[in-house]
């Protein structure tokens, strides 16, 4: 028969502790990061849907979506993206293993392609993608994983002086092409030069559903693991000290964030069953 401690049962022992532990290791979370992958969430489900309504099932509404020059395709919609692109940068630090994530977000990327491209060849909807930020983010997590393993292994660490420097180089470059590529708009015929970030020929226009140029893109993902790797290099958030009405607040959101790749899958399907559903109960026309 064991011996038991006198005081207080096991249970009561270790629970106490358990939970003052779980308490510190919530507080240290980096709460922000998921909040503003929440916050570009919305951003991503309100141009969607309004995407579905105007396009797909021709109501008039959206219009901003007609032109380009609007606010939203000139400051509103890149802006969004390039928070949710930077925060997916800064997000290597935090990461055990960059490959296992590109992986899982790259056979997430294939499956888009197969099922939109499948989709639009029956019934020609014009929403094949081949190439969309997810696309991106794959290449651009896998390149890290295998630039951070190199310099783990050469170095020692995952911060190194020579590490940061081949990173802002390669954020220049990005920059550098980003005004150098439109110079080469029109010149190409095929459509896939869209995904590197130049604008072909009007006869290799094709309709997509979405699509997410590397350049200048990738640019900012670097970016982002640029921040991650000196502000975020304890892993812990800037904000310990957050007031818990804040937290209150942004919980909803912050869920959205960390559940962003399961959102994305699944918006569109649950965006158009439930327009489908309303027009079949006569809530829409």
């Amino acid at each position: 028969m064991s011996e038991e401690m006198p005081g207080k049962s096991t249970e009561t022992e270790w629970m106490p502790d358990d939970l003052a532990r779980k308490e510190k290791k919530r507080r240290k979370r980096a709460f922000e990061i998921d909040l503003i992958r929440g916050i570009a969430i919305i951003d991503l489900l309100f141009h969607h849907t309004a995407y579905d309504l105007r396009y797909m099932f021709d109501y008039d509404v959206a219009g901003f979506l007609d032109s380009s020059n609007t606010p939203f395709w000139a400051f509103v919609q890149p802006f969004f993206l390039c928070c949710f692109i930077c925060v997916s940068g800064i997000c290597c630090q935090f990461s055990r293993n960059n490959f296992k994530r590109a992986l899982k977000v790259a056979v997430v990327a294939a499956l888009f392609s197969v099922v939109t491209i499948t989709v639009d060849h029956f019934l020609d909807l014009g929403c094949s993608i081949y190439f969309n930020v997810l696309h991106l983010l794959a290449i651009s997590m896998f390149l890290f994983a295998v630039f951070d393993h190199v310099e783990q292994k050469k170095t020692s660490s995952r911060n190194s002086r020579g590490g940061d420097l081949i990173l802002l180089l390669t954020v220049g470059a990005f920059l550098i092409l980003s005004h150098g590529l439109p110079l080469f708009n029109g010149r190409f015929h095929h459509f896939a030069w869209y995904f590197v970030g130049i604008v072909p020929a009007d006869d290799a226009m094709i309709a997509m559903g979405d699509y997410t140029s590397i350049v200048p893109w990738m640019g900012m993902f670097f970016v982002g693991v640029l921040i991650g790797r000196h502000v975020y290099k304890s892993r812990e958030t800037l904000f310990p000290n957050a007031p818990k009405a804040v937290l209150a607040i942004s919980r909803p959101i912050e869920w959205l964030g960390r559940h962003s790749l399961v959102i994305y899958i699944l918006h569109q399907p649950v965006a158009l069953g439930i327009v489908y559903l309303l027009k079949f109960a006569g809530v829409l026309p």
